[in-house]
This record gives C-alpha cells, sequence and structure tokens, in this order.
C-alpha cells in the first residue's frame, strides 16, 4: 500500500522554489534601472527650470525696482536727464555681477521714454527690457 507522506511530493506537482532565475533578475534589474534613470533626469531637469524661473525673477525685480525709482523722481530731476546710464549690482543671495542699464529719452518737452535692460553677466543673453513712457501732464 502506498503512503502518502506530507513531507515528499510528486516531481510533477512540485513548484520550483530556489528564488529568482537569471532572466527575471535581468529584467528586474533594467526596470530598477529604468526608473532610478528617468527620475534623475527629471530632478535634474527640475533644478535646471527652477534656476531659470530664479533668473527670471531677479530679473524682473531689478528692472521693477528702478522703474519705480524713476517713476519716483520729478520730471525734472537730474536724474531724468537724457542720457545712457549702466550700473553693476552684486545680489547677496545669487553672489552674481547683475548689469541694468537704462537710457531716457526726450521724445518731447512732455513726454519721456524710458527703456530699462538688465542681466546675469554669467548669463547675457538671459536679458529683460521693459520700455515707460513718462509724461509730464499725466504725472505718470
Amino acid at each position: 500500500m502506498k503512503g502518502t507522506d506530507p513531507k515528499r511530493e510528486d516531481p510533477d506537482t512540485r513548484t520550483n522554489r530556489q528564488g529568482f532565475t537569471l532572466v527575471e533578475f535581468l529584467i528586474s534589474f533594467v526596470l530598477t534601472t529604468l526608473l532610478i534613470t528617468g527620475t534623475a533626469q527629471l530632478a535634474i531637469h527640475a533644478l535646471l527650470v527652477k534656476r531659470s524661473a530664479d533668473l527670471n525673477l531677479t530679473n524682473s525685480e531689478l528692472v521693477a525696482s528702478k522703474l519705480e525709482h524713476l517713476k519716483s523722481l520729478s520730471f525734472e530731476s537730474d536724474e531724468m536727464k537724457q542720457g545712457q546710464y549702466t550700473e553693476t549690482l552684486t545680489i547677496e543671495d545669487t553672489l552674481e555681477p547683475w548689469v541694468r542699464e537704462w537710457r531716457i529719452q526726450d521724445i518731447s518737452p512732455s513726454l519721456k521714454s524710458i527703456e530699462i535692460h538688465c542681466f546675469s553677466q554669467n548669463k547675457p543673453f538671459k536679458k529683460i527690457r521693459l520700455i515707460l513712457l513718462l509724461s509730464r501732464e499725466l504725472g505718470f
């Protein structure tokens, strides 16, 4: 009589319990590598986009602050005389040299045009340009 021994299994119904095969390991390794590489690329791209946004924000703040300063002056002020002006700034957070240029033109006795440029000396191609027209009659 054949007894059924629970410790002994039929070789046909026995499953392979010895771990991963080489093919399974290679597939999981390739998938893990792709996921890590994709995540690293996304992180690098996010840092580059943040750096670009920070440059644009700093440029905008520098242009806006000069614009507000010039708007606060009287129309006949010495700082509002026609000419080309340049200043170099260093911002504490970035420690980069920034250039701010502005040109004032007298279009008519009661109208001035102010054109302001601002850029980082390290990235002169990322320039912001703003033009303001000031009217003596309107006061702005």
